[in-house]
């Protein structure tokens, strides 16, 4: 078998490759933050400027962390989390957790957001 070098092994088109353009960029974290009402909802920030956003009832738990979330025994370090949502489970169905990066954009986080607050509802 003798080798072709004048015929590539990949060939291919931009045309099919299908570029895309991707939302990219931190955005605007009070995308997110908006859709937390004060009558269903407690906001704090932090003296590192870090929200935290959780239920009247505790079982959801939002946290943004600009500069990624503290961790260590000391918490003088970051981890890249920027974003962490927490829904505590009953006893018969467990919880959930999804953590984003810090440069994940928040219209992204919003959307999730959303979804899971259209899920929720009054007792």
């Amino acid at each position: 078998m003798a080798l072709n070098a004048a015929q590539p092994g990949f060939a291919t088109t931009v045309a099919a490759l299908r570029p895309r353009s991707w939302k990219l960029g931190v955005g605007q974290p009070m995308d997110v933050i908006e859709q937390f009402t004060d009558a269903d909802f407690t906001h704090i920030v932090d003296d590192r400027a870090d929200v935290h956003v959780s239920s009247r009832d505790g079982c959801f738990c939002l946290g943004f962390f600009p500069n990624g979330r503290p961790g260590g025994a000391d918490e003088d370090w970051g981890t890249g989390e920027g974003w962490v949502i927490a829904v505590t489970g009953t006893a018969g169905v467990p919880g959930y957790r999804m953590a984003f990066g810090t440069d994940t954009p928040a219209e992204i986080v919003a959307a999730v957001v959303a979804r899971i607050l259209a899920t929720s509802r009054p007792l």
